[in-house]
């Protein structure tokens, strides 16, 4: 929601001025009207960005609302308290995202030691020493993902049926199709899902739709799979983060050096 809250004073002096075919009289303008005008135009900002943060919870709604009008009454120590939860928050929010990558983190053994060394403590280890421990960590954790990602790739080429590119990649042919395979340059019209090792879904086609893609805009195993395929047929491609998303991963969505696990249909190669 703070995207919708952080507009400037400039970007609302801009509302204001905006001329209008409706312009009100405001020769007698009271505080009480400019006040109420003011209202309006914020509003407009924020009560969209609360309901789609809050959506169908009506009471967290007011409750976000009561919270913004008590910041106008707020005193210094209270303040300092609300800008303290802020910045818990963003904290709160990165150690979260750690804990999902792996990361063994005790909040309560975090906030001890975090609060410790901020109040003027001395910490229980030093800052190099920190940084030392924390980089060997991230890279057995690399490791670790890794070889359960290898683990689950040549679980896979194992299997009767499924066939190992020189780049890597894996394909199964669950139905084949008819006609020419599609070429580089070629636009495709297929039915796809996206599945991680551990079978969660992280993309797929609407339900009884098609998506049509440019073959040569997509990742190097995906676009090695369909020019595989022929129209009608159906493939399963296993794709190694290699020709996948690398290390980088993909947002939120897709973990770094993660394999992808792909059941696809070509449905028709687009016409130019």
């Amino acid at each position: 929601m703070n995207a919708f809250l952080k507009f400037g004073s400039a970007a609302l002096a801009a509302l204001c001025l905006t001329p209008s075919s409706h312009a009100a009289d405001t020769t007698t303008a009271s505080p009480d009207s400019t006040s109420v005008a003011m209202a309006t135009i914020v509003a407009q900002f924020v009560k969209p960005a609360i309901q789609q943060q809050y959506q169908a919870d009506s009471l967290a709604q007011i409750a976000c609302i009561d919270g913004i009008t008590a910041a106008f009454n707020l005193s210094p120590s209270e303040k300092a308290f609300h800008n303290g939860i802020s910045q818990g928050s963003e904290i709160l929010s990165n150690l979260n995202k750690m804990r999902a990558d792996g990361y063994d983190i005790d909040f309560d053994a975090f906030i001890a030691a975090f609060r410790n060394i901020l109040i003027g403590n001395q910490p229980a280890i030093g800052i190099d020493d920190a940084k030392k421990y924390m980089d060997a960590l991230s890279q057995r954790l690399t490791q670790s993902k890794r070889d359960s990602q290898q683990a689950f790739i040549d679980a896979q080429a194992a299997r009767q049926g499924v066939r190992r590119l020189p780049s890597g990649l894996l394909f199964e042919v669950i139905s084949e199709g008819s006609g020419d395979c599609p070429n580089i340059d070629d636009t495709v019209e297929v039915k796809y899902s996206g599945r991680l090792a551990d079978g969660s879904v992280f993309d797929a086609s609407p339900d009884d739709s098609t998506v049509k893609f440019p073959i040569k805009g997509l990742i190097k195993g995906f676009s090695e799979g369909l020019l595989l395929m022929r129209p009608g047929g159906s493939y399963r491609l296993i794709i190694p983060a290699e020709i996948g998303y690398g290390d980088r991963g993909a947002g939120d969505i897709i973990p770094p050096g993660a394999a992808l696990d792909f059941s696809v249909s070509l449905v028709s190669i687009v016409k130019k």
